[in-house]
């Protein structure tokens, strides 16, 4: 299934064991096999500190063992082995390493005892098939599969990776795994990396301080500040600009923020969700996206299948909206319907509320776009009388004007008055479609 098979990626802890149709959780242990403390293990979440002190998270009573001698880590390509400037050194097999990276397991020396770094899979069990997941319904296989999955996963701290089209849902996943996990009732921030203007994101997501920029009149905490002990849902995680993306990197593996203009870091306790419409395995081979963060990102990776894949879901979430916009009694035609079902559906279940949206109002409802449905319905002709009156190249601009600002009418309701969005729709530049919103005095949004 859709909704499943990005769970095999290299990266994810998460995956779907084909043979029980259970989903399986990586996990990673540290196991002394020969030393003082033979048999003593403890499991590798975040980070595990060996050592002599009290204080390690894995102590030894071996003397040759520095106080804090080597640490480490569980990331989503293996474990992270760092020695801590240990006296002794830490060695894999004859060679002294100061980082490392296991995948799978390995054995390492320090001082007189053998640690065993070791990869298990913890069985979470058979996802049930949900046919809903908070504000999200489906009736489909697909569907019931994917909320199955975030029913599992959403408990834990693990950070998710939504993959899908524009207007499948995946900020509504997004705040139902933050309403099913341990943080509900702290904070759920939003942040659009494809709607803040490249030279603000980084103010945007780490805040800044008051002169550090032209514009910054006062202090700014932003997003990760902001949602500290809850949940940041980074959509369209696909344009954050490549200079930006190391940072958030160390934001994430550190739990720790810079403000802008600021010395001094500030620690975050923040669950990270994010989202793009991009295929992010073909950004990383292009260069356009760091394959570190990508991995760091991807620990749960699902994918949101496309209303055109399962259009058995039409009737149950036409039945939602009209329900859930308090018109329970009014039910659409069976000629519309038909319409629907027939249809590709490129602004996917954005595109289906709004239309329903607007059958409510009253208002003649085509699903087609903008260019189609003009095609087979006569345009008034644009104000001056008869084209055929007019010089060819008069009676031309008026044409153009006429569709450029119906066409983008009908785009910005769409695309929800996101002007960014609207842009990536129509395969044109962000700051065109901002210069034609000016000129027609359209209301938008995401500038």
């Amino acid at each position: 299934m859709a909704a499943t098979e990005r769970l095999q990626h290299a990266a994810a802890l998460v995956r779907l064991d084909r043979a029980s149709g259970t989903l399986k959780e990586r996990r990673y242990q540290a196991t002394v096999v020969f030393g003082p403390d033979l048999g003593l293990t403890r499991e590798i979440t975040g980070r595990l500190t060996v050592g002599t002190h009290v204080d390690a998270g894995l102590p030894l009573k071996d003397t040759t063992v520095s106080r804090y001698h080597v640490e480490f880590e569980a990331k989503p390509d293996g474990v992270r082995v760092r020695d801590l400037e240990s006296t002794n050194g830490t060695y894999l097999g004859a060679t002294r390493i100061s980082e490392v990276v296991v995948e799978h397991e390995a054995v390492l020396s320090v001082g007189k005892t053998q640690l065993k770094i070791s990869m298990l899979e913890a069985d979470l069990g058979l996802p049930t098939a949900e046919p809903n997941f908070g504000a999200a319904v489906g009736a489909s296989t697909a569907m019931k599969q994917l909320f199955g999955i975030l029913h599992k996963v959403s408990p834990t701290d693990s950070t998710v990776l939504l993959l899908g089209e524009t207007g499948t849902g995946k900020e509504v996943l997004a705040k139902a795994i933050h309403q099913h996990s341990g943080r509900a009732n702290q904070p759920f921030v939003v942040v659009d990396c494809g709607a803040v203007a490249p030279t603000l994101i980084e103010s945007e997501l780490f805040g800044h301080v008051r002169g550090s920029f032209t514009g910054a009149v006062a202090d700014r905490n932003g997003a990760f500040l902001e949602a500290d002990g809850g949940t940041i849902f980074l959509d369209e995680i696909g344009e954050l600009p490549l200079e930006l993306q190391p940072k958030l990197l160390r934001a994430l593996e550190a739990g720790q923020i810079r403000r802008v203009g600021e010395d001094k870091t500030r620690r975050v306790d923040v669950r990270v969700i994010a989202a793009t419409h991009r295929d992010l395995d073909k950004e990383v081979e292009s260069g356009r996206f760091r394959r570190d963060l990508y991995y760091r990102l991807a620990v749960v990776l699902v994918s949101v299948p496309p209303l055109r894949d399962r259009l058995e879901d039409l009737p149950l979430l036409v039945s939602h909206f009209v329900h859930s916009m308090g018109r329970g009694d009014f039910e659409l035609n069976r000629q519309l319907m038909a319409r629907f079902a027939s249809y590709h559906w490129p602004g996917n279940v954005r595109e289906l509320r709004n239309l329903i949206e607007r059958a409510l109002a009253g208002a003649d409802v085509d699903p087609r776009p903008p260019t189609e449905a003009a095609a087979t319905k006569p345009r008034p002709v644009p104000a001056g009388g008869e084209l055929t009156d007019l010089p060819f190249k008069e009676a031309k601009e008026r044409l153009v004007e006429s569709f450029t600002k119906d066409y983008l009418v009908a785009l910005l309701e769409k695309c929800d008055g996101n002007i960014s969005q609207a842009a990536r729709e129509a395969g044109i530049a962000r700051n065109y479609v901002h210069r034609l919103v000016q000129k027609y005095s359209l209301k938008a949004t995401g500038e």
